[in-house]
């Protein structure tokens, strides 16, 4: 098995990995709502399941890694894959600064906590950094494909549009009502589109190592 496909594979087990471990620890929480709370309340300080929710993250982050890996193999686009990496590296802030859950993941997004403990405020950032790099790489991957002068097929250009704008609708519902719920779609939506594109990357290194870069 080559480094590339072992890439792919690394990034299909790191989404299934995610989604089993948010699912299974959502689960073991009493009270714990998937439309009302937050996936990284599982994760916070407080969380009797947090190694289960920190775990899940990390796999996020660990997809995000291996994608970075097979766009720079597959398109030699070193910029789209350091949109890629920065996500990981982002996700990973998100799983190691977890936010304040004392009273456990049940409500904590629907808990009026004070908001000057600095490790929330870094987590919040890793948040923020990780929907503004996925952005980046799919408005770099829209534009290669639409000029079509990269590597990747246009149709892939259109699907990243497609997906930056979910993206950016989705992720504004997060911080009003159901934001559990419309977490879960914003992340699904992220999450399916870096899966589409590590599935092509991988598939299609070899055809499409010729072609020029953006």
């Amino acid at each position: 098995m080559t480094r590339s496909l072992i890439a792919g594979a690394v990034a299909l087990l790191g989404i299934l990995l995610f989604w089993v471990g948010v699912l299974g620890a959502g689960t073991l929480v009493s009270g714990y709502s998937a439309r009302e709370d937050y996936i990284s309340s599982l994760a916070g300080r407080g969380s009797p399941v947090a190694v289960l929710g920190v775990g899940a993250l990390l796999a996020s982050a660990a997809a995000h890694l291996a994608t970075s890996y097979a766009v720079l193999t597959a398109w030699r686009s070193r910029l789209c894959a350091s949109f890629f990496f920065a996500a990981a590296a982002a996700t990973t802030v998100v799983a190691v600064f977890r936010q304040s859950c004392p009273d456990g993941p049940a409500g904590c997004a629907r808990t009026d906590t004070p908001t000057d403990d600095w490790v929330d405020a870094v987590h919040r950032a890793g948040v923020g950094g990780y929907e503004l790099f996925t952005l980046a790489a799919m408005l770099t991957l829209t534009v290669g494909g639409l000029r079509g002068t990269s590597s990747w097929p246009r149709w892939l250009g259109s699907v990243s549009l497609a997906a930056a704008t979910g993206s950016l609708i989705l992720v504004g519902q997060t911080s009003g009502d159901d934001v559990g719920l419309w977490q879960r779609l914003w992340l699904a939506n992220n999450l399916g589109w870096l899966l589409i594109v590590a599935g092509v990357a991988t598939r299609r290194r070899t055809a499409m190592g010729g072609h020029r870069h953006i």
